[in-house]
């Protein structure tokens, strides 16, 4: 979300973000109107995704060309005041590709001066539309091995700029996977626009709702997946921690949030001494849960104002009988034996294509390291190199 002539310009991250939660929007309308300063999210991991999303992209883009596609690359607009005028620019020369029947046209620009939309790659099909005997498919390159609902909603958007662009829909979209498969995933345009266009209506309702504010109180920065990629995430823990929420318990679900909210119970401290049971009940909650719960909290608080990590065994899952109820806690373990040995791997998710694992670790606890006679002897076995050769091991 953006300001460009002065006017709101929104683009599919704004859509796939609502989806995820409605508080960043209002956040990012907040930004918009000068009320609260947008954050920058400086995150290592982030942008070493980014880099190697740019690498599987570009790699995608050599094989098109190896295999003798005719690629024409759309420039990018630029982020200054003539940012309208480059876009502008930047859409026209993708229809002028389109019209030329270029095979593939990378970084293709879309701008209605509403939405905007950079898709990877449209390429060229046997199929006519008003360009003539072909028309175009959007091709979005993703790291991840399968694909997932925001990819393709995001997807959607540039397909429904591409309709606009070249009259007739594209009959598939395509999902250029990460991996060393390197798959491409194609599913048909049909399947999906319908609920895009739902996810886009709301979006556009949600925006006309009424002037931003901030801070913003119409909702709240409820955990989500979406966080770990938001650049809001600092700010909203920062409030949620402020206001001792329902979410700092660890263990807690979404379900027993609301519900606990829902009669005005909203902090972590309010928990903590709740009385049980409780009447009424809550919505979806047993009182074991809520127990449960309420007792995380309580240890959490206790050790917050004693100044130190606090911690309590729990008792035994006991069944009818008296007996302890199989496969709970510790008893999930095999009984201890002199010959156990403790498994470990280290690795590295994002290294190469399929990430690596690149230490093998064996405790053995009845051997006694000679170099550390008080240590139990561990066996080390180092990475392999791209042929699967062991490169490095140690006793």
């Amino acid at each position: 979300m953006q300001l460009i002539d002065g006017r709101p310009v929104y683009a599919a991250t704004d859509l796939v973000g609502f989806l995820a939660c409605s508080h960043r929007l209002a956040l990012e309308r907040a930004a918009l109107a000068g009320l609260v300063e947008k954050p920058v999210r400086n995150d290592p991991a982030i942008d070493l995704i980014a880099r190697r999303g740019e690498a599987h992209e570009a790699r995608y883009l050599e094989e098109l060309r190896a295999a003798g596609r005719r690629v024409v690359e759309i420039t990018k607009g630029g982020d200054f005041d003539s940012r309208g005028e480059e876009l502008r620019a930047a859409a026209a020369s993708t229809v002028a590709a389109m019209r030329d029947g270029a095979d593939v046209v990378y970084q293709a620009t879309f701008f209605d001066g509403t939405w905007i939309g950079y898709a990877d790659f449209l390429l060229r099909v046997d199929r006519p539309s008003p360009l003539g005997p072909w028309s175009y498919e959007v091709a979005d390159t993703k790291l991840a091995r399968k694909a997932k609902a925001g990819a393709i909603l995001q997807i959607c958007s540039y397909v429904d700029q591409l309709e606009r662009v070249q009259g007739v829909a594209p009959e598939s979209l395509h999902v250029v996977l990460g991996g060393s498969r390197r798959e491409t995933a194609t599913y048909r345009v049909a399947d999906f626009m319908a609920y895009y266009r739902r996810v886009k209506s709301e979006f556009e309702a949600a925006i006309a709702s009424g002037d931003a504010v901030y801070p913003v109180t119409a909702s709240y920065p409820e955990p989500v997946e979406h966080c770990d990629v938001c650049r809001w995430n600092v700010h909203c823990r920062a409030q949620r921690r402020s206001d001792d929420d329902l979410s700092l318990v660890a263990g807690i679900s979404g379900r027993q949030r609301r519900a606990l909210k829902e009669q005005r119970i909203s902090r972590r401290r309010e928990l903590a001494v709740l009385e049980i049971p409780r009447r009424p009940r809550l919505e979806g909650v047993s009182d074991q849960a809520l127990e449960r719960v309420r007792e995380q909290a309580r240890i959490q608080v206790e050790g917050e104002d004693g100044g130190q990590i606090t911690w309590e065994l729990l008792e035994p899952e006991l069944d009818d009988d008296g007996g302890l109820v199989a496969d709970r806690g510790f008893l999930v373990l095999p009984e201890p034996s002199p010959h156990d040995l403790f498994f470990d791997i280290e690795g590295d998710p994002f290294a190469l294509d399929d990430g690596v694992e690149y230490l093998f670790g064996v405790l053995e606890p009845s051997r006694r390291d000679p170099a550390r006679a008080d240590q139990p002897f561990f066996h080390e076995i180092w990475s392999r190199d791209a042929d699967g050769n062991v490169t490095g091991a140690a006793e």
